[in-house]
């Protein structure tokens, strides 16, 4: 990240999230030449200059032009031949792939060397090519786009295979399958974001069942949950290589007709409502050597309080005008931020879109956007926001959910907003055991989609104490205590009216009053206010002037 600033002429260093520098734009006009007039966030990727209002993001990328490969038609040399050879791989498997050899540059080790190409096809044009020397030095075509390899060879099958690696794939189409397909750049133990998929969703839409054969190590695993998170676990199986590393090793070390009977023995993902061990094994290993990632919502000293954790929901709740809808967007921007987090948000208040929008650049940018500006944070929006229409055919919490799951599997989501709960269709309310049965469908749906779902919802009424708002909590939301019982967090924004800050806006507290996961914080509250100079981002308030909350006033 800090190289992305130092593109830009802005002098940051590394270790310190959030430091002040100077400008490049106006430092060399000023008095004081080293003044440092200009804020920067190397987590958010936010700078914005005090003088002369320079601002914007370094995460925000200019419209994508792919480039594309030139294909090179020089057949296999008998050298390249026999290496395929010793990897169990025929010339015939060779022909149906379309692999070629040239000459290439590898930045790697600075030096040309002779190259497999693993050319990408899509509808049968070149669309990227993966060159390969001998000693496993890689480089994709800069400024390709990224899909899946062999992806045409799927394209009209009601079945297919997902593996690691071209010689993967290779192998298996050794072993006679042919409606296989392998990700472009293997398996990370970071953030899965699968921009290849993206690309090529449609072509696992009608898919009746699909395999996925990644390596088991941390990084495959990862892949593999991911794949199969977005896919849909009810139409996924795995295979468990065993003591082999991948589908070639099997290949080489046992030959085609093992690594068939490895195919034939797919295991399948856990059956809904029904824990299987075995499937989750190596998760239970996992959870043990590092437990379950939580993540930051940048929110001032909400670290000390709690974090997010993927498979559960949160609800907010205050009294109206108290923020919670703004803050929700803050919380969302930073968690895109922070974490590359996608998210789909129902917010029919935050209605016309356009404005909604506005507000989200305004947050990413911290600053109030123009034209420029939000023209160079659409694509970042287009990629990390989409806002689920109000105009649906049906309103009730299924449709909603629905549509969040079909984003899960094309954009693959990770978290998701209903904002308000009180604007979805609750004409099906028969009794009271009607909202807790809803609340269990969300709790169902974060769990088998890996999101997590924040749920902001009115209170039923509003009451005063010495001419004060008392602080709501969960159980005062209209409905049901189920709010309360149900989520795996709570939150309450109440504005502190009368106590101003420095921004020109009240102090706003996050009060926390629930986290049922010690691991991921505990109840208190932070201070919080909106910076409308700079685009409404909340920034921290020094807690010196925190205010006493009489037991009276405590939502406990």
């Amino acid at each position: 990240m800090i190289d992305q600033f130092i593109d830009l002429g802005i002098p940051a260093k590394a270790g310190l999230i959030e430091q002040k520098t100077i400008c490049p734009k106006c430092s060399h006009t000023r008095k004081n030449k080293k003044e440092k007039c200009l804020s920067i966030n190397l987590d958010k990727g936010v700078y914005n200059c005090h003088n002369c209002g320079w601002a914007g993001n370094v995460k925000m990328k200019a419209e994508v032009n792919y480039n594309l490969p030139v294909l090179n038609h020089s057949p296999l040399s008998g050298r390249m031949l026999q290496y395929f050879k010793s990897r169990g791989i025929s010339e015939a498997t060779l022909n149906h792939w379309g692999i070629t050899e040239s000459v290439e540059y590898f930045p790697q080790i600075e030096k040309k060397r002779k190259a497999i190409n693993f050319n990408y096809y899509r509808n049968g044009k070149l669309v990227n090519c993966k060159y390969r020397d001998g000693e496993k030095n890689f480089k994709l075509v800069s400024g390709a786009e990224l899909i899946f390899y062999g992806i045409d060879h799927i394209k009209d099958t009601e079945h297919c295979y997902i593996v690691e690696g071209e010689m993967d794939a290779l192998s298996l189409t050794e072993a006679g399958i042919y409606s296989v397909v392998s990700v472009p750049n293997g398996a990370s133990k970071g953030n899965q974001k699968l921009q290849y998929f993206d690309n090529s969703y449609e072509y696992f839409e009608n898919k009746k069942s699909i395999v996925i054969f990644t390596d088991n190590d941390a990084a495959g695993i990862a892949l593999r949950n991911e794949l199969a998170r977005r896919l849909g676990h009810y139409r996924c199986k795995y295979i468990d290589a065993g003591q082999y590393k991948d589908a070639n090793d099997i290949l080489v070390q046992a030959g085609a007709k093992t690594l068939l009977d490895t195919l034939k023995s797919a295991k399948q993902f856990p059956i809904e409502g029904v824990l299987d061990l075995e499937a989750n094994w190596d998760n239970v290993i996992n959870y043990s050597e590092h437990g379950i990632p939580n993540y930051s919502l940048g929110l001032a000293e909400s670290d000390n309080y709690i974090k997010f954790t993927l498979g559960e929901w949160s609800v907010m709740t205050g009294i109206p005008n108290s923020g919670k809808s703004d803050i929700c967007d803050q919380i969302c921007v930073n968690l895109s931020l922070m974490h590359d987090f996608r998210v789909a948000m129902f917010a029919p208040e935050s209605y016309p879109y356009e404005g909604h929008i506005k507000r989200i650049a305004n947050k990413i940018n911290q600053t109030n956007c123009d034209v420029n500006l939000l023209n160079a944070s659409k694509d970042f929006i287009k990629d990390h926001f989409y806002l689920v229409k109000i105009d649906l055919e049906n309103l009730t919490l299924k449709a909603i959910l629905d549509k969040f799951r079909e984003l899960v599997f094309q954009k693959g989501i990770n978290i998701c907003v209903i904002d308000p709960w009180n604007m979805l269709d609750h004409s099906a309310q028969r009794d009271f055991t009607y909202v807790g049965r809803m609340l269990s469908e969300i709790t169902q749906f974060c769990q088998q989609t890996n999101t997590h779902l924040i749920l902001v919802a009115h209170p039923r009424k509003m009451e005063m104490e010495n001419g004060k708002y008392k602080i709501p909590d969960p159980y005062s939301i209209s409905g049901s205590s189920d709010f309360f019982n149900k989520a795996y967090n709570c939150l309450t924004a109440y504005r502190v009216l009368g106590q101003r800050t420095e921004y020109g806006s009240d102090a706003v507290q996050v009060h926390v009053q629930k986290v049922k996961r010690k691991e991921n914080g505990q109840q208190g509250y932070f201070t919080i206010a909106p910076d409308f100079k700079n685009g409404g981002v909340y920034r921290s308030i020094e807690n010196k002037t925190r205010l006493t909350i009489s037991n009276d006033l405590a939502p406990f």
